[in-house]
């Protein structure tokens, strides 16, 4: 079976409450320079199996296309590393919402960024699912 490597729109994580509840209750991992905030959710039908938000802070890049890169680097590492990601989750049977934060205040490599957020997700499913 080919694994789809689309980034669509119902998984970006958008719904205002969720957002809000998510930054509430839920818990964090850091892969500097990245942290992650995590939330699972109850499983629903026809909902995608993780929800994400990429958040880049205007504190630390003034102009909007310095943001506007790292999120598009963001993007791109996670839609071709979700598919492990997203088959832990739903062998567990959860759905999880995640907003992954930019914390450093310099440009890093798409390998590097790439790297960090494979150790992220590894982070995720093992606290979550290995306690």
């Amino acid at each position: 079976m080919e694994k789809n490597n689309k980034f669509t729109k119902s998984e970006r994580l958008s719904r205002k409450a969720v957002i809000d509840r998510l930054y509430a209750e839920g818990r964090s991992v850091a892969a500097f320079p990245l942290r992650a905030v995590y939330l699972p959710l109850e499983p629903e039908e026809g909902e995608p199996t993780v929800s994400i938000l990429i958040a880049v802070s205007k504190k630390r890049f003034r102009h909007a296309v310095d943001r506007n890169l790292v999120k598009r680097r963001l993007r791109e590492a996670y839609r071709l590393n979700k598919h492990p990601f997203a088959e832990a989750l739903q062998q567990k049977g959860c759905r999880m919402a995640v907003a992954i934060l930019y914390l450093d205040k310099q440009h890093h490599s798409f390998v590097n960024l790439q790297a960090r957020l494979k150790k992220l997700m590894q982070a995720i499913i093992t606290k979550e699912f290995e306690q």
